[in-house]
């Protein structure tokens, strides 16, 4: 009865053994996944940013004089020629001034005309000997006194005609009227800095869109990358445009530090406008017809038991297909108890190399280590499989365990 008991004790010891090491690929098979498929398609790698639209060249036109504003010949939108006039400063003023300068330049003639008479007078006394040289010293002096008093007056006239060209306001670019802050009657100083009367941009068919972009993102940027981008009266439409330029002063937004850069714009239809604010993505990168797979696929975790499952072939690919410089880094992982869990056990992986599960032929597990490229949001590109063997569009993809209700 004794050996008997102790046989009983025996075959269910090794019952319980049996169970708890077969009892993971019981769970394994047992589970219900939920499945994603490998498709081919195109893929964009982009980096997002925000800008404004701007006119290429836009030229402020002000006034050198100060005085009331007469005549104003433009307005908002309007299309000008460079030399077209804009406005007309009122002359009145000027005018008086003018009439005054001339005056003053009669009489400064007149007394250079009899100033003359007498230095030329003098002048043949004094080589006659009939006057003395003090006599004539004062008469040439005279005369120097009032030719240059008639040249000052000349001067002061042809000043005060410079002048009231300046009240002629003309544009100095062709281009469109895009702000105008002055009225008819307006009085303006030209004191201190030129008044800003008229905002003209050149030409609004083609425009610049300035977009800040941050230190993460600017080393993806270079000259000639396409962008696309949206304004919000459009929605629905798209826009494009192409990098010129970027601007290597740092700014700093909420203590990050981003670059300007510049991007042409062709706006034949003229549906952009100045000041519009744009969302924009650059396209860094395009790859067509390539495999790809679906993120939520690469973020499984897997339950403990499939890991068990899954421990022998992990470590048997990773010393076969991972590259040397993270080999065995992984497969250290993979032996760490505290690292080899569902949360944790792609995490010495690289960015560019991933894994995921999947279920052969047979329905077992297996587990394969890819190659990424291009990633988004939602897709990713395989760029190889690290095994050499590669799955086609269509392969099933675990990316989920079904709940039990």
């Amino acid at each position: 009865m004794k050996k008997l008991t102790w046989i009983l004790l025996l075959v269910l010891g090794i019952a319980v053994v049996v169970y708890f090491i077969m009892k993971p690929k019981w769970e394994a098979k047992k589970t219900d996944f939920t499945f994603v498929i490998l498709e081919k398609g195109d893929i964009e790698a982009v980096v997002s940013s925000t800008g404004t639209l701007e006119a290429i060249n836009t030229v402020e036109v002000g006034t050198q004089i100060s005085g009331t504003i007469k005549k104003i010949y433009v307005d908002f939108n309007h299309k000008v020629t460079a030399g077209q006039l804009l406005a007309e400063m009122d002359l009145k003023l000027l005018t008086t001034n003018l009439i005054n300068a001339e005056a003053n330049l009669s009489v400064a003639q007149a007394r250079l005309n009899q100033a003359k008479v007498e230095y030329e007078r003098d002048k043949a006394l004094f080589a006659e000997k009939v006057i003395s040289e003090q006599q004539y010293s004062n008469s040439k002096f005279s005369y120097d006194q009032a030719l240059s008093a008639k040249e000052a007056a000349e001067a002061s006239v042809k000043s005060i005609k410079v002048t009231m060209g300046y009240a002629r306001i003309t544009s100095p670019i062709s281009g469109t009227v895009i702000d105008r802050s002055v009225e008819e009657g307006q009085t303006v100083a030209a004191s201190f800095a030129t008044p800003k009367m008229f905002v003209i941009a050149e030409d609004l068919s083609k425009m610049q869109l300035l977009a800040d972009v941050d230190e993460s993102d600017i080393g993806f940027i270079q000259n000639g990358l396409k962008v696309r981008f949206t304004v919000q009266t459009y929605q629905d439409k798209m826009f494009y445009g192409q990098v010129s330029q970027i601007r290597l002063q740092p700014i700093k937004i909420n203590n990050v530090v981003n670059y300007k850069v510049v991007i042409d714009v062709e706006n034949k239809n003229g549906e952009l406008l100045p000041g519009m604010t744009a969302n924009i993505e650059f396209i860094t990168n395009v790859a067509k017809n390539v495999l790809l797979i679906n993120n939520s696929a690469l973020r499984f975790r897997p339950n403990e038991a499939m890991l068990k499952e899954i421990k022998p072939f992990l470590l048997k690919d990773a010393e076969a297909y991972l590259p040397d410089s993270i080999q065995q880094v992984f497969i250290n992982a993979i032996n760490n108890e505290e690292l080899f869990t569902p949360a944790n056990f792609k995490k010495r992986l690289p960015p560019k190399i991933d894994g995921f599960f999947m279920q052969n032929e047979n329905g077992k597990l297996n587990f394969k280590f890819v190659e990424l490229g291009i990633k988004t949001g939602l897709k990713s590109e395989i760029v190889q499989f690290l095994d050499g063997v590669p799955l086609k569009e269509g392969q099933k993809i675990i990316n989920g365990i079904k709940s039990k209700k």
